[in-house]
């Protein structure tokens, strides 16, 4: 019987046992990893062309004639030697495994990130529908999530974060507000400006004293996702927690020899931090 207590979008959707529902869900999870593999790599080199058309048509230069990437467009194909993936060939984590982690026709390796991408999906899916079960309220949360992981794969290669990804999630969460669901919109949009602000001044003050930019228009706009999802209260302990988990990012290239002005990308910290705060704040002792 549903409690009538629970807001609409925390009703459950299906009746599913937990066991059920986590293993059902983690393997949605490695599916959706799957195809995020083809976004983290496809995504990055999307926009380049597109930079470059730009600044072609700005220098009154021709267009190239390169072959058009999507991410349905072309097949999915090895690297190295352009053979096109079967779907045998790609299921999640055990394709990688019965190939022996290489390529079927040429024998080049195959990076263990793939497999790494769709294990982590399948994780925090799992995670999600354990702590909110089936609901409306989990899908947002995996929509977030999945978005999540290629903005901070992304980030992580190309110290960028596409606003093909934050900004669309940003819009779902505000238009989900109009309905209540989780926070009113006068909240929802108090949180994301106030997470936009909190960086933008921060990123400011930095480049006042040290005459750089510091931090990136894209995480002011991921912070932004997290205030207009958790509201504005929640953003001191995900900007704590995300600097905590930058820090340990950067300990190895500070050992290593890096100075200060390595670029450090900050997108999988604040991605971490605000999905934790998302999932586990009233057990985090600072909210």
């Amino acid at each position: 019987m549903i409690n009538a207590l629970l807001p609409f979008y925390q009703e459950p959707l299906v009746t599913l046992t937990p066991a059920v529902a986590v293993s059902l869900f983690a393997i949605i999870g490695l599916l959706i990893g799957s195809f995020l593999n083809v976004v983290i790599y496809r995504l990055p080199l999307m926009i380049q062309v597109q930079w470059n058309e730009q600044a072609r048509d700005f220098l009154d230069l021709p267009r190239g004639t390169q072959t058009p990437l999507s991410l349905m467009k072309p097949q999915s194909h090895c690297p190295d030697c352009q053979h096109k993936i079967r779907a045998y060939e790609n299921i999640p984590i055990i394709s990688w495994l019965l190939l022996g982690r290489q390529c079927s026709h040429c024998k080049g390796a195959i990076t263990a990130r793939y497999p790494l991408v769709e294990a982590l999906t399948a994780l925090a899916s799992a995670v999600v529908v354990m702590q909110l079960g089936v609901t409306a309220e989990s899908v947002l949360v995996l929509i977030i999530t999945f978005h999540l992981i290629a903005i901070g794969f992304i980030d992580y290669d190309h110290k960028i974060i596409p606003d093909a990804l934050v900004l669309p999630l940003l819009w779902l969460i505000l238009l989900c507000s109009a309905i209540g669901f989780p926070l009113s919109p006068s909240a929802s949009i108090t949180g994301a400006a106030m997470g936009y602000l909190s960086l933008w001044g921060v990123a400011q003050g930095y480049k006042i004293w040290r005459k750089i930019d510091a931090i990136g228009h894209g995480d002011f706009k991921l912070l932004a996702v997290f205030g207009a999802i958790s509201g504005w209260e929640t953003l001191f302990t995900t900007i704590t927690l995300a600097s905590l988990i930058g820090l340990i990012f950067a300990l190895p290239m500070l050992i290593k020899g890096s100075n200060l002005q390595t670029t450090i990308p900050f997108g999988p910290a604040i991605a971490i931090a605000g999905w934790t705060t998302l999932l586990f704040k009233p057990w985090l002792i600072f909210y």
